[in-house]
């Protein structure tokens, strides 16, 4: 189904629309979200716990936008805020942690060796362990960039801040990851 579908059933009266109708704009709105709240919560169950929540949220307040425009940004804020509630009214839930796969891209005619195989993984599992330490809004907002690849005026407007509040937030992000990473590296080296 495409945006535009899913977004314009979204904004009709979700619940006269027919069950099918119903599964794929849930299943569009589980695609925007999940892989960003994932990368926040790193847990697949407290994920799917705040993709339905927020799509609860989303459905009831749907018919009272006027400007849909940036539903899609609007709808992604409503999951990502829902999450930083749920770390801010339960604590337990900021230190989860769940093993990390790292992709290799390199191309499949590279063979490194042995030793250059540990020891990338080696800087991998520690750079996961780096990203696990930041803060959530440090976390979203280096994903956003680095994996995302938006610019800073798209953050911005996703997450309701000025373009130099985020550069703010990823001058600092970058630092706490470096001096992580370059403290922890520097011990594994030892």
């Amino acid at each position: 189904m495409e945006q535009e579908q899913w977004l314009y059933l979204l904004r009709s009266n979700f619940y006269d629309i027919d069950h099918d109708a119903q599964k794929l704009v849930y299943e569009a709105y589980r695609n925007l979200v999940y892989r960003d709240i994932h990368f926040l919560t790193r847990s697949h169950e407290l994920t799917e716990d705040v993709v339905q929540e927020t799509f609860y949220k989303v459905v009831a307040k749907a018919l009272q936008l006027r400007d849909t425009k940036h539903m899609k940004a609007w709808i992604v804020k409503v999951a990502r805020n829902h999450a930083y509630d749920m770390f801010k009214k339960n604590k337990k839930y900021r230190h989860l942690r769940e093993p990390q796969v790292v992709i290799d891209l390199r191309a499949p005619f590279l063979h490194p060796t042995v030793a250059e195989q540990v020891e990338d993984q080696i800087r991998n599992e520690l750079l996961h362990e780096a990203l696990n330490e930041l803060s959530p809004e440090y976390r979203q907002a280096l994903f956003m960039y680095y994996i995302e690849e938006k610019p800073y005026s798209e953050i911005s407007q996703e997450l309701g801040k000025t373009e130099q509040a985020v550069a703010q937030t990823m001058v600092r992000a970058r630092k706490k990851l470096y001096r992580y990473f370059s403290r922890r590296w520097v011990d594994a080296d030892e």
